[in-house]
């Protein structure tokens, strides 16, 4: 057995890429990078609309008010981080399903 890679073609850019392994859709890292680049604004949006939601139900509980008021604000946050990481997710495959042509890069 040799120890250089034989490397792949990324499904996404066509580039020829060695020292690296492809996902699980055969993309490269720097076109996975892209994607997630692209996938973080749709879903911080998403997030901020959800901690809005969360924000008007703990007004209207009347929570700010309660003595329990650290533990709604700590489950208010855990939901905010796993909307986040879903919407993250939803954007990602959505943006990967498009394509994603990388910007042209001299050398690489």
């Amino acid at each position: 057995m040799s120890s250089v890679e034989p490397g792949f073609d990324c499904r996404s850019c066509g580039r020829r890429r060695t020292g690296e392994k492809p996902d699980a859709g055969g993309w490269c890292t720097a076109c996975r990078a892209e994607v997630v680049r692209r996938a973080t604004t749709p879903a911080r949006l998403a997030t901020g609309a959800f901690a809005a939601l969360e924000v008007a139900l703990l007004v209207w509980a009347g929570a700010f008010s309660s003595r329990f008021l650290v533990m709604w604000v700590a489950v208010a946050a855990l939901l905010g981080f796993a909307a986040f990481k879903v919407a993250r997710r939803v954007a990602f495959e959505v943006v990967r399903s498009r394509g994603v042509t990388l910007p042209t890069q001299g050398g690489a």
